[in-house]
């Protein structure tokens, strides 16, 4: 499964300061293994936390947390290089919160222009499809 949360026509850009958070809810249950997050050389995100199945974060409490993965992207992460995350960590994911630190420049604007997220759905019993089964 690849999932392409923004694209180029629809950037993702800090406002009051460099930081930004990202929430990304699942329908189903996935397995992520790796992500790409690209940006431009001097505005693009530098240090990103990753935090699986954290729904009420913020930026008040993003600190109050450990994060599941966390990475420094290189320029060739922001031309779209995967990051692989810690694959056993992400096994069962239901949503994930990316927080972006900084920039690369440490410019009041952190500006993302694509994000990929690269795993697989995990399989789930349909209970429905369940028959009890008859004893002799």
């Amino acid at each position: 499964m690849s999932v392409e949360a923004t694209t180029a026509s629809q950037k993702s850009q800090s406002d009051a300061d460099e930081q930004l958070l990202i929430y990304i809810p699942f329908k189903q249950v996935i397995k992520l293994h790796s992500i790409v997050i690209k940006g431009p050389e001097e505005d693009g995100p530098r240090v990103v936390k990753l935090f699986v199945n954290k729904e009420n974060m913020g930026f008040s409490n993003v600190n109050d947390f450990p994060a599941s993965d966390s990475a420094v992207l290189s320029p060739d992460n922001l031309k779209g290089k995967p990051v692989i995350l810690k694959y056993v960590k992400f096994q069962n994911v239901r949503s994930l919160t990316i927080f972006v630190e900084n920039n690369q420049s440490d410019a009041d604007i952190t500006k993302v222009q694509k994000l990929v997220l690269i795993g697989t759905t995990v399989e789930t019993t349909d209970m429905k499809g369940l028959k009890k089964i008859e004893e002799h």
